[in-house]
């Protein structure tokens, strides 16, 4: 038997389970397309949520906000407020870093960043290591080795 919550009991759900994840008037833009609009949403704390709707609807995008990976591309912003606790993901002066280690995705294809090659290697590596540029390099080397990829790069 499933464990979904009825629509019916969702105020209820809301009264009784604490909140993690609140979203209020949350828009979204992609340069001038407005992607998200007006989204108000709570996700409560140890509780599945499932988004459905037909591709191209945002549910991808509002993924995308919660962990800011819009930030990594010119043109894309967020307004509105996206609170984990006590805080505003979405303001400025947040953490990435320590915000993407709460808050990660999956993709269904990897997506590198809108970096070079090497960049998108030795980005997890340098949050985690403090190395000289010529460690850095062994491991970019012995990364792309590993995958087939060193002498296509």
């Amino acid at each position: 038997m499933s464990s979904v919550t009825p629509l019916t009991d969702l105020q209820a759900a809301l009264e009784t389970d604490r909140v993690r994840v609140s979203i209020r008037d949350l828009n979204f833009y992609y340069g001038e397309t407005h992607a998200l609009k007006d989204i108000n949403i709570d996700y409560l704390d140890r509780k599945t949520t499932a988004m459905i709707g037909p591709s191209g609807c945002g549910k991808s995008t509002l993924l995308r906000v919660l962990n800011r990976m819009y930030d990594l591309y010119p043109g894309q912003r967020a307004e509105g407020e996206v609170m984990l606790g006590d805080q505003n993901i979405i303001a400025p002066g947040v953490d990435l870093n320590r915000l993407r280690r709460r808050i990660g995705m999956v993709f269904q294809k990897p997506t590198p960043f809108p970096k070079s090659i090497y960049e998108n290697v030795v980005f997890g590596v340098r949050l985690h290591e403090k190395l000289s540029k010529a460690e850095l390099d062994e491991r970019v080397e012995w990364a792309l080795t590993r995958a087939a990829l060193w002498g296509e790069v």
